[in-house]
């Protein structure tokens, strides 16, 4: 039997290259996902800064899942909203958030900074990650 040479042997490896699937392979369940800052505003009331409510979605394969952080000015996370307008509070040294139930936005912001009424809200510049920023 003839030994084959490098030439043969490039085709025979190029072959067997152009049999692999190409299919991407799903992540597992619990695999970290990418979540993207799409929007902030501002929380005041009465003129007062309280803190920002962002606008987060995760970049899930199947579908991406959009939902809101309510942090206090020095940037500690105060409570979620999910898309629905559920509330839920960040209790210190707890595992789990506080449950406050559905609200429209104002009213449940209001809540989880423990103030009766609404509080107003103020559209601002969203946050542009630096590998999507122009340089100069």
């Amino acid at each position: 039997m003839p030994v084959p040479t490098s030439r043969a042997f490039a085709v025979l490896l190029a072959a067997l290259a152009a049999c692999q699937s190409t299919t991407p392979v799903p992540p597992p369940p619990y695999f970290a996902r990418p979540v993207v800052e799409i929007g902030r505003s501002a929380i005041t009331r009465d003129g007062k800064p309280l803190g920002t409510l962002l606008s987060l979605r995760i970049e899930d394969p199947t579908a991406p899942v959009r939902f809101y952080r309510v942090v206090d000015p020095r940037g500690a996370w105060v409570g979620h909203i999910t898309e629905q307008g559920r509330f839920t509070k960040r209790v210190p040294f707890a595992d789990e958030e506080q449950d406050l139930g559905l609200w429209p936005m104002q009213k449940g912001i209001a809540r989880l900074f423990d103030l009766d009424g609404s509080v107003d809200l103020k559209e601002l510049p969203a946050a542009v990650p630096a590998t999507y920023r122009k340089n100069s």
